[in-house]
């Protein structure tokens, strides 16, 4: 028996005029952060989110994803999948250092997609990379401490400087590295040290840095409710997936304020 299609289709046209509706603007700087399955059945699937979104901010305009690699980590921090203990040492010696080229971002199929989209310029952080697209990629991309990866001087300080949107295509709060940026900028930040491989030349060797501390569901979801219930972004449907349109200045300064009250 032939099976038949439940959900509408959702073309490029739909995702253009609903990024239009929420706000995105020719000539934006727009970080995105995003799920592909939130969205619904997308004709032409990653791509066509791609060019929707490159699209909407026109030729000068900028987009920019995360493209992060925690596989690229010590294997005794990972979550997903979880390395058994018997296997660490294995994994830890056979790891491959990260590539700019070559390693995949964990981040999902739209950030995937755009990491390999003709144009675009990715930094070189062995774990918290970005990826953008635009007249100021090459500047956004250029520099990328290797310690507090996504604080001063890191691609999302220029993406602050630069007025940035946010858009949260699908996905919470909890996945929006501004927030990382703001806690960064405060002196009660949590940090964490996190270890890595890399090439020295021709010598494969690890190195351990600070970082600001991972947040899966404690103060990323509440400062979220917060800025929402302040009624301070833009919220709507991009296809059949939640969206939140936000400002970067304004969303980093009100973080900032929280972490400073409540860390």
């Amino acid at each position: 028996m032939l099976a038949t299609l439940q959900r509408r289709p959702i073309t490029q046209r739909v995702l253009r005029r609903d990024l239009t509706t929420i706000g995105v603007e020719p000539g934006t700087t727009l970080i995105v952060h995003s799920s592909l399955s939130a969205i619904g059945w997308v004709l032409g699937s990653a791509p066509a989110v791609v060019r929707a979104l490159l699209d909407a901010v026109g030729d000068a305009g900028n987009v920019a994803m995360p493209a992060a690699t925690p596989h690229c980590a010590d294997p005794a921090t990972w979550r997903d999948p979880k390395v058994p203990d018997v296997w660490i040492d294995e994994v830890r010696e056979n790891l491959p250092p990260f590539d700019i080229k070559t390693t995949p971002t964990t981040m999902g199929a739209i950030p995937e997609t755009f990491r390999n989209w003709p144009g675009t310029r990715r930094s070189e952080h062995p774990l918290e990379s970005v990826c953008a697209r635009g007249p100021r990629a090459e500047e956004i991309t250029r520099e990328h401490p290797i310690a507090f990866s996504e604080g001063p001087g890191s691609p999302f300080a220029r993406l602050y400087d630069l007025d940035s949107r946010i858009l949260l295509l699908g996905v919470g709060f909890n996945r929006c590295t501004a927030l990382h940026f703001a806690e960064s900028l405060s002196a009660r930040r949590r940090t964490m040290t996190v270890r890595f491989p890399r090439l020295d030349g021709v010598r494969r060797e690890w190195v351990e840095v600070a970082n600001v501390a991972d947040d899966l569901d404690t103060h990323f979801p509440v400062i979220g409710a917060q800025y929402l219930s302040a009624n301070r972004a833009r919220r709507g449907t991009v296809g059949e997936a939640e969206a939140v349109h936000v400002r970067m200045r304004d969303l980093v300064d009100f973080a900032r304020d929280y972490f400073e009250r409540v860390l």
